[in-house]
């Protein structure tokens, strides 16, 4: 009995531990809630991004409540601009298309503009680079300031590929507004200590792995109209407005449309902007991307999920950044066409410039800092205004840079000489054969050498620097000091970079204008891109037709007249004309494909009639290349090139070593020859005076809309804007080359009152140009007074 008891006992026991071991996993609803606390924090609650956009758009439009239901559904809004994008918390902020820094040293700097939840969120600066094998990385540095506040020096040391350096930004180094950035390098050769293995040095900044990192997503949220200014640059250091115009059919909106395009590019100032025009929102949000939804209240909600209750009541203009998701778009809007144009007036009232200002500096704040001041007489300027600070030197050849703005009627080219009044020093290092150059615009200029030993110290040393290299608007200047020595002509095996100081530049040199000629020009697109010349005057709008009012033209046509605003400081003032004949004979802009042009328009403009049908030539036509290479091989054949050859080389050996060419011995000006652009342009500007020559005609054509709109967008980049110069200027796509004609007969026209100094100079700089009628000139004056002195002689002398 004993034994049964305990046997009872013990198999009770295991049960009882088989069923508390087994007690987990019943999922028996009876079971006692007590054990789900570790599952607990999971199902608490969604995420809050998930949560707060909705939360957001209720409050959009209270009293309609039964509207909720088709704003979720509205075809118009794309999903995809919801989700997040590495970009929002990015800033790209390089403002060109390719950025390579060369030479031994060289530097960058512009204004950059953040809002101001981007300056406080602000953590550090990636710069994506690859810089020329010979580069020892131990020597040299990429150097990076913000607002003058020096960044952590980094190593130029990525050869093989690209690579990244991150720099710690300061707190309180950015602010709202404008910033000052400095990025440049100091480069030094591995091997070779000549002067020219400095040209095999380069570091090239990568435009889409230089950016600003913030800590939160506001890359891409702005909050109020001054925000315009911090749209930035793409990964590509281009930047673009987006406008999109539900009502864009009606022709009624085209001059109110091209007029916004204009405030807001003078509202962003960036270098390499165009403008396209849609009917439907974007379909993927993107960096240096502006985003502008105009029309009235009505057609944007074609367009959009909601309207903001002030354009229901008025004009109105300012971000919203519930209407698209995940974008801040401007909204433009109003409940009439009239309330439109009052909104878009608010926004170009600020960048106006009252009729009859002038302006004191050409802006250029965007791309080169500080912005190039307008000289326009008689002017002494120290290089300190001009951005250049004092420097000391160690190496083979230094280089600086900086800018200066000329007028529209800048007519100097032929005589005129500047002079640049140098402070500068040098060490007894320095060896005969050393010379100091300066470049304007690519193109040497002067040069001075280097012929004592001993060091030297220049106080105001004046080098006289031809202006035939200047041309309206900017101009580049760069000084430039080559210096040779002993320890680089030994260039030692292992020798450590010499760090003394060998040459010193000093911020109290100064640049010279003197008074020169101005008159103006036409054609002349040079005087177009530097200071939107004739298209910046006030007095009346200009004329523009478009072959028709679409997606393609109206982009075109909005990206010119904006890259115009900059150039000029101001909106130009636009009416649509219908047809060409209501143009009259003032200043007019004509937009479209070139088939479709009048044909007396074509040939007002001096181009081939029969381009209009024959524009773009067969696979098997001869191109021009191939052309000069087939003249090259006739010359050769005729009688062995010796009549032609001669004739050709006599000339190219007078053009490089005295530059005289045949059209600088002509008495007159040649006619102007009938131009036909080969097949493989595939955009062209084309400028002519009107019938009365009382006019400007400026013709942008292509031989397709979609190339008109490509062609522009491309031609306003600041690295091709700036080479257009003639009366016109052609864009290849496929070798991405700007060729220009020059204008043999340009109409000159008077835009300053008279003054017998300005004309003297005038004449000097005409007869400069035609060497010949100016020998002839001489001549005759010769002439004029030997017969003079022997009338004279004779009527005083005696008989005998």
């Amino acid at each position: 009995m004993r034994k049964a008891l305990l046997l009872t006992a013990f198999l009770a026991s295991v049960s009882t531990a088989a069923f508390a071991q087994s007690t987990p996993f019943d999922m028996s609803p009876e079971r006692p809630a007590v054990a789900p606390q570790p599952i607990r924090p999971p199902p608490v609650a969604p995420p809050p991004p998930q949560i707060q956009p909705p939360a957001r758009v209720a409050p959009v439009s209270p009293a309609a409540p039964g509207a909720s239901a088709p704003l979720n559904a509205s075809p118009a809004v794309p999903t995809r601009l919801a989700a997040g994008s590495p970009d929002d918390r990015r800033r790209y902020i390089l403002p060109f298309s390719d950025l390579s820094l060369s030479g031994e040293t060289d530097q960058r700097q512009w204004t950059l503009h953040l809002t101001q939840d981007q300056a406080k969120s602000a953590v550090s600066l990636n710069i994506g680079y690859q810089n020329a094998i010979v580069v020892a990385p131990e020597s040299s540095n990429l150097e990076v300031s913000v607002n003058n506040v020096p960044l952590e020096r980094k190593s130029v040391s990525s050869p093989d590929a690209e690579g990244n350096v991150t720099m710690t930004i300061p707190p309180g180094a950015l602010q709202a507004g404008a910033n000052i950035v400095s990025l440049g390098v100091q480069q030094r050769h591995r091997t070779d200590c000549t002067i020219q293995s400095t040209y095999d040095l380069w570091t090239e900044v990568s435009p889409a792995s230089t950016y600003i990192s913030f800590n939160s997503d506001v890359g891409s949220r702005f909050d109020t109209i001054d925000d315009i200014q911090a749209t930035g640059a793409d990964p590509a250091g281009l930047t673009s407005i987006e406008i999109v115009a539900p009502g864009l059919a009606n022709p009624v909106s085209a001059p109110p449309l091209l007029r916004l395009a204009q405030a807001i590019a003078l509202r962003t100032q960036m270098p390499n902007q165009n403008v396209t025009f849609s009917t439907t929102l974007p379909t993927e949000r993107k960096a240096g991307t502006l985003v502008v939804i105009a029309g009235t209240s009505r057609e944007i909600a074609t367009a959009t999920r909601s309207v903001p209750p002030e354009a229901l009541a008025g004009p109105y203009a300012g971000f919203e950044n519930n209407v698209v998701p995940g974008v801040s778009a401007l909204i433009v809007s109003g409940p009439t066409p009239q309330a439109v144009q009052t909104a878009i007036e608010s926004l170009s009232s600020s960048v106006e410039r009252p009729v009859g200002t002038s302006r004191a500096a050409l802006s250029t704040k965007a791309w080169h800092t500080p912005d190039a001041p307008l000289v326009m007489s008689d002017r002494r300027l120290p290089l300190s205004a001009l951005g250049v600070r004092s420097s000391e030197f160690s190496g083979r050849r230094f280089r600086t840079e900086f800018t200066i703005g000329a007028p529209a009627d800048f007519y100097a080219s032929a005589y005129g000489e500047a002079t640049l009044l140098l402070d500068a020093a040098y060490s007894n290092e320095i060896l005969p054969g050393s010379h100091i150059d300066v470049y304007v615009n690519g193109n040497i200029a002067s040069t001075v050498p280097v012929s004592n030993r001993g060091g030297g110290i220049f106080r105001h040393l004046p080098i006289n620097v031809t202006m035939r290299h200047f041309v309206p608007g900017v101009n580049t200047i760069a000084i430039e000091a080559v210096l040779v020595t002993e320890a680089d002509n030994a260039c030692l095996p292992g020798a450590p970079a010499n760090q003394t100081p060998r040459f010193a530049l000093f911020d109290t040199s100064e640049l010279h204008i003197p008074n020169y000629a101005m008159i103006g020009r036409a054609p002349d697109l040079a005087a177009m891109n530097g200071v939107g010349q004739p298209y910046r005057e006030g007095g009346q709008p200009v004329a523009v037709w478009l072959e028709r009012v679409d997606v393609d033209t109206m982009s075109a046509a909005a990206t010119l007249l904006s890259r115009l605003a900059l150039a000029g400081g101001h909106p130009v003032p636009v009416e649509l004309v219908a047809t060409p004949a209501a143009v009259g004979d003032r200043n007019a802009l004509f937009f479209g494909t070139l088939a479709q042009m009048p044909q007396g328009l074509v040939t007002q403009l001096d181009l081939a009639s029969a381009s209009q049908v024959a524009w773009k030539e067969s696979e098997n036509a001869v191109q021009p290349a191939q052309t000069d290479q087939l003249f090259d091989d006739w010359r050769q054949r005729v009688d062995g090139g010796v009549w032609q050859g001669q004739v050709s080389s006599f000339e190219e050996w007078l053009k490089r070593n005295f530059d005289i060419s045949s059209d600088t011995l002509r008495f007159l000006p040649g006619a102007e020859q009938v131009y036909t652009p080969p097949g493989n342009v595939t955009f062209m500007l084309a400028q002519g005076m009107s019938p009365g020559g009382e006019g400007v005609w400026t013709m942008a054509t292509a031989p397709t809309s979609e190339d008109l709109r490509t062609g522009m967008a491309a031609i306003v980049e600041q690295k091709r804007w700036s080479a257009l110069a003639g009366r016109v200027a052609t864009y290849d796509a496929t070798s991405d080359k700007v060729e220009t004609i020059a204008a043999e007969q340009p109409a000159f026209i008077v835009t300053r009152p008279f003054s017998f100094s300005n004309w003297r100079l005038i004449a000097a700089n005409w007869l400069s140009t035609n060497t010949l009628s100016y020998s002839l000139v001489f001549i005759g004056f010769l002439t004029l007074l030997g017969c003079v002195t022997f009338l004279m002689l004779r009527g005083m002398g005696r008989d005998k």
